[in-house]
């Protein structure tokens, strides 16, 4: 029979160090950071007739979620189609309209392409709050 025993050293350490109020506050702060780009990203690739829609896209924020929606009824038609009108969305720097995937779809594929950026933003920041 083999045998592995492991030992981490420092690990009392660690658990005192990642205490709820350690990681609080970066977190909280990481979810701003991604909440406010993601309203951002989702405004920018609003189609716009009148810009009713664009203006209707708010966030709310709250210390440990974010939120981003429109609040317009007819937000639900342009992101996901109807029978007669695919989705749709803009490309950043364009007018020009993109089908198939509404403006909201469209953003989380943008924003899941940088979050290793902010995973790595808040790892470095609750670093700084061991410190």
């Amino acid at each position: 029979m083999v045998e592995t025993q492991i030992e981490i050293k420092g690990i009392e350490a660690l658990n005192k160090k990642l205490q709820p109020e350690t990681v609080k506050q970066p977190l909280a702060d990481g979810i701003k950071k991604i909440t406010l780009a993601l309203d951002r990203e989702v405004k920018m690739a609003t189609p716009v007739d009148t810009g009713v829609l664009g203006a209707s896209i708010v966030n709310q924020i709250a210390p440990e979620s974010g939120r981003v929606f429109a609040t317009r009824d007819y937000a639900q038609f342009v992101e996901y189609g109807t029978k007669k009108m695919e989705a749709r969305h803009v490309t950043q720097g364009s007018t020009r309209r993109v089908f198939g995937l509404g403006m909201f779809g469209y953003t989380i594929q943008i924003i899941s392409q940088k979050m290793g950026d902010f995973m790595k933003e808040l790892g470095i920041n609750i670093e700084r709050k061991m410190d």
